[in-house]
């Protein structure tokens, strides 16, 4: 049975100044794969994400991606006079998506979230599950997670854990972690150890 790769990373390195964030690093995940990244603080967990997501170019090596990639930021980024159902019209909008009413506010209604009022009234758990509710929009095929259990709550992390298996079931996920409850529902654990 061939193995379809939905992220194939050769020898991607990272440099910031004179500091090397990454060297040298191959990473792969496989359709309906999910992988957790593991290691201690400054050894490049969120610079690989970032790298992966397209978000900052590696100083060296290549990444080659198999389809659509959503990224779930640390902490999440939003319009913060937008409401929450303004924020996920307009990044379905920026997806090219055209996202109705009634869907925007079955999202916002899973995860627990008001219809109607602005993010700079959300608590930091709220961010994070209007982020959730964000990705299970646009569903994409390739999920990058950096620390998605910041700030939730016990519901939260049950809403999270069901978007997990919603990202393995379409694609694959990765995980950014310092949560070890996090090892024993991922099929894989990369450790990362700094260049």
């Amino acid at each position: 049975m061939v193995c379809s790769m939905l992220i194939e990373a050769i020898a991607v390195s990272k440099r910031y100044g004179r500091d090397w964030v990454l060297r040298n690093l191959d990473f792969q995940l496989a359709q309906h794969e999910a992988v957790a990244l593991v290691g201690p603080n400054g050894v490049g967990k969120t610079t690989l994400l970032r790298v992966l997501a397209g978000l900052v170019r590696p100083t060296q090596g290549s990444v080659k991606l198999s389809g659509r990639v959503g990224f779930l930021a640390n902490p999440p980024a939003f319009h913060r006079h937008f409401t929450g159902a303004e924020n996920l019209h307009y990044a379905l909008r920026l997806d090219g998506k055209t996202g109705g009413r009634s869907e925007i506010r079955a999202a916002l209604t899973q995860f627990g979230l008001p219809h109607d009022k602005p993010v700079l009234s959300y608590s930091s758990g709220m961010k994070k599950r209007l982020a959730m509710a964000r990705l299970h929009l646009q569903n994409p095929d390739i999920w990058l997670l950096d620390e998605p259990e910041a700030a939730l709550d016990a519901q939260g992390r049950g809403l999270l854990e069901n978007l997990v298996q919603q990202a393995r079931s379409r694609g694959g996920v990765v995980i950014a972690t310092h949560d070890k409850s996090w090892l024993s529902l991922v099929d894989r654990i990369v450790e990362l150890q700094g260049p």
